[in-house]
């Protein structure tokens, strides 16, 4: 079983498994992901072993959307039955802290960059989000760019490009398709036939 797949069985998906094997593999300083109350026993575990930092918000998100991957939700207390956490995972303590910090206080810009997001791309986002405009996906023209594959686990980058042929996007992706195609080749393949514009 590759890396990849392990991660992928422990945090329960591709793209979370994807985002953990670039951090460990110095492609990322920290990454987010949501987290239900269950799963989260597992990432601590993972976490402490290999000797990585985690933070957990002190809210939950409630999402409200129902229909496949979801970027609108609201805040919830933490003793809410449903809901996840947010969980920042880096290699220091101080950068998963920081990207909490950021998240709690709303400051999208200097925790889309911590991310590892490109300017241009933050700056988009900043821009461009907002309650009736949740899904800045674009019309996929370009393979390095495509997320409108997401909720089927197939996606290279974890934001919103500003443009489908967005240089640092692009160079973000083929640098994190290099080092997957290393760890797993046939993996490699599969996402460029996913990911390939129809």
């Amino acid at each position: 079983m590759s890396q990849i797949e392990e991660l992928t069985k422990t945090f329960g998906s591709r793209t979370k498994g994807l985002e953990i094997f670039y951090l460990l593999n110095g492609l990322k300083q920290v990454v987010r992901h949501g987290f239900y109350d269950k799963e989260l026993p597992e990432v601590e575990y993972f976490c402490k072993n290999n000797h990585l930092a985690l933070e957990k918000s002190s809210f939950k998100i409630l999402l409200t959307e129902k229909n496949g991957y979801s970027n609108k939700g609201i805040r919830i207390e933490t003793d809410h039955p449903e809901g996840m956490f947010f969980v920042y995972i880096a290699k220091t303590k101080e950068t998963a802290q920081q990207a909490k910090f950021f998240e709690e206080r709303g400051l999208d810009l200097p925790l889309g960059l911590l991310l590892g997001y490109p300017r241009c791309c933050v700056d988009f986002f900043c821009q461009s989000f907002n309650e009736n405009n949740t899904n800045l996906e674009l019309k996929p023209n370009n393979i390095w760019t495509n997320t409108i594959q997401r909720n089927k686990d197939w996606v290279l980058i974890s934001h919103f490009p500003c443009s489908s042929d967005c240089k640092e996007s692009i160079y973000l992706a083929q640098q994190r398709w290099e080092t997957i195609k290393r760890e797993d080749s046939h993996l490699a393949q599969e996402m460029m036939k996913n990911l390939k514009p129809s």
